[in-house]
């Protein structure tokens, strides 16, 4: 089922984020957008796939060390591109070189303004391009520094999305923080942007376990190399990789 359904009762649709990688080369942002009816659904999936390996935690891409959690990490990897290519969720990413990059280009500003940004640049032009002319959309950002500022630009991105898409007036409902424990889909976003930041910076690790989660995540994703765009027809997984060219990103925060 399509996520963009026109309707004069719009669908609800929510856009569950997360960033990896403030201190490497390449900062990466993004999340899935599900529509809300299946939520509940997904989530009981994910406790489903956390119960079988007996794991309490949370899914973390910081924490993983494969082990007898191994299998568990790469079904929740099936499972999230089973549901993009199905068509019941889509991943949006943004991917931004943050070696060299002006974050304090401005008084008060740092790495966590440039995320904001980031933050903000995906909204406008992935999550309210993409369904605000149709949908009623929710934002939940993994809570930190690093969503504070958009979580309180709600109205700015709207008006962006409205100008520029044609998009429904107030198109996004909220943006809030949320804490990952409270929100599997949160983690399962966390994990996919963490293997798509190491694949970005090439790193090496001591153990092999990360690499080759990394390298499974592009893998189930079908896509090329992260390093490359989705052409302009993709909706369902889009990766933009930022050409800020020494910018900071253009937007209200700015």
């Amino acid at each position: 089922m399509s996520l963009i359904v026109s309707a004069f009762d719009p669908p609800s649709l929510t856009f569950f984020g997360d960033s990896s990688s403030r201190d490497r080369t390449y900062m990466v942002a993004g999340g899935l957008a599900v529509r809300s009816s299946r939520i509940a659904l997904i989530n009981h999936c994910i406790d489903n796939i956390r119960s079988d390996a007996k794991m309490t935690s949370e899914f973390h891409w910081s924490e993983y060390r494969a082990g007898d959690r191994r299998a568990a990490y790469e079904d929740l990897i099936r499972y999230a591109f089973a549901l993009v290519k199905s068509r019941q969720a889509a991943l949006h990413l943004i991917i931004a070189k943050f070696k060299g990059y002006p974050h304090k280009a401005k008084p008060g500003d740092t790495k966590d303004t440039s995320i904001n940004r980031m933050y903000y640049q995906l909204l406008l032009h992935r999550v309210a391009r993409f369904y605000g002319p149709h949908c009623a959309i929710r934002v939940l950002l993994d809570s930190g520094a690093d969503c504070k500022d958009v979580c309180a630009m709600r109205g700015a991105v709207c008006a962006d999305a409205y100008k520029t898409y044609r998009t429904r007036p107030n198109c996004i409902r909220a943006i809030e923080p949320v804490c990952s424990s409270k929100a599997n889909i949160v983690q399962m976003a966390d994990v996919i942007l963490g293997a798509v930041a190491a694949s970005r910076n090439n790193i090496s690790y001591a153990k092999p376990a990360k690499a080759e989660l990394a390298a499974f995540v592009l893998e189930q994703s079908g896509h090329a190399d992260w390093a490359i765009d989705t052409p302009a027809s993709a909706r369902f997984l889009t990766v933009w990789n930022h050409k800020s060219k020494g910018e900071r990103f253009p937007t209200a925060l700015a």
